[in-house]
């Protein structure tokens, strides 16, 4: 299995390595999702102070970056760690995110911002008509030729531990930084 995996990601030219020790403001309570935002905290929980199985690849962008910010200045996503066998499923569940996201901070420490549900587009569409749907939320579509190196995907962020004051489904959040 793990060969098969990493022949799979191989594939995907996403760089991996082993973990280390402008919309308006809306509330979660506005778009009616604290119930379901509770579960997803509830669920990923034993991984507030970092990452554990099976959220346990660290992901670097095509040059070896690991804690992603926006290049126009809108702030941050942080630092992704995957569930690999979830991303290349085809499917997404609610409360089995396929990555966790972490802001770095003091002496290598990491607090669980956000969660990201990921899937590759091939997949996806060979067995749904439309793009995933969570939270409401329609998600987006990344072509090929992104900064990880994969084939199109697609991906919703919910910052369900980190107020994100541009919006909990969008992709970047002021309040997050990587220094």
């Amino acid at each position: 299995m793990r060969a098969l995996v990493a022949a799979a990601l191989s594939a995907c030219s996403l760089a991996l390595a082993a973990p280390a020790a402008v919309a308006h403001v809306e509330s979660t309570q506005t778009r009616g999702h604290t119930a379901k935002l509770a579960e997803l905290d509830e669920a990923t929980s034993a991984h507030r102070d970092g990452p554990g199985a099976p959220w346990t690849t660290q992901v670097f962008d095509l040059a070896g970056i690991t804690c992603i910010e926006d290049p126009h200045g809108r702030g941050a996503m942080g630092i992704h760690f995957v569930d690999v066998a979830n991303l290349l499923d085809g499917e997404v569940g609610r409360l089995a995110p396929e990555a966790l996201i972490y802001e770095p901070g003091a002496r290598g420490s990491l607090q669980l911002v956000a969660a990201e549900y990921l899937v590759l587009a091939d997949a996806w569409d060979a067995a749904h008509p439309h793009p995933p749907i969570l939270y409401g939320q329609r998600f987006t579509r990344v072509a090929a030729g992104n900064r990880y190196g994969l084939p199109e995907f697609y991906e919703l962020h919910v910052w369900h531990e980190r107020a994100n004051p541009t919006g909990t489904f969008n992709d970047w959040n002021p309040d997050v930084h990587c220094s």
